[in-house]
């Protein structure tokens, strides 16, 4: 339906017999459920709108509360995020310091990891930062060792 459609069916609605008793009496029954109280015509539509302007304001505090509660998770979970890429990082490191071998895929996997920690870390300065220095440093030391050696787990 085009705008024009639109327009001539909205124009024919108002123009309608008891178009405005319909609307008149759903401001009523609606003020009428929410309050227990029944007025009369002209009180019922002021009071209607009053409502249903009350009740905005309020789903408006609501909405604002879960945008809050959003951006609070959000961030929460972007610290756990980089908290589980510094273990797996870590652990990693431990893994090669006990020389046990691991495939390209994995290394690979742990360096997405470790940019994806330093990436955090320059995005949020006040998280604590510095614990994975050197264990990146051996991690990427140990990648160029097994390109160059053609050494990674198969």
């Amino acid at each position: 339906m085009n705008n024009e459609s639109m327009m001539a069916v909205l124009l024919a609605a108002l123009a309608a017999p008891g178009f405005w008793k319909i609307i008149e009496t759903l401001l009523g029954y609606l003020h009428e459920k929410v309050s227990g109280e029944k007025r009369t015509t002209m009180d019922s539509i002021a009071a209607s709108i009053e409502t249903l302007t009350q009740l905005s304001k309020e789903q408006r505090k609501d909405i604002d509360q879960m945008q809050n509660d959003l951006k609070t998770m959000r961030a929460e979970e972007s610290v756990k995020d980089a908290q589980g890429a510094r273990r797996r990082i870590l652990r990693f490191n431990d893994e090669l310091l006990r020389n046990i071998d691991h495939s390209k895929e994995y290394f690979d996997d742990i360096l997405e990891d470790v940019d994806t920690y330093e990436e955090y870390c320059r995005s949020h300065p006040d998280f604590p930062n510095g614990k994975t220095v050197m264990a990146v440093k051996n991690i990427r030391r140990c990648y160029e060792q097994c390109l160059e050696k053609h050494s990674f787990l198969t």
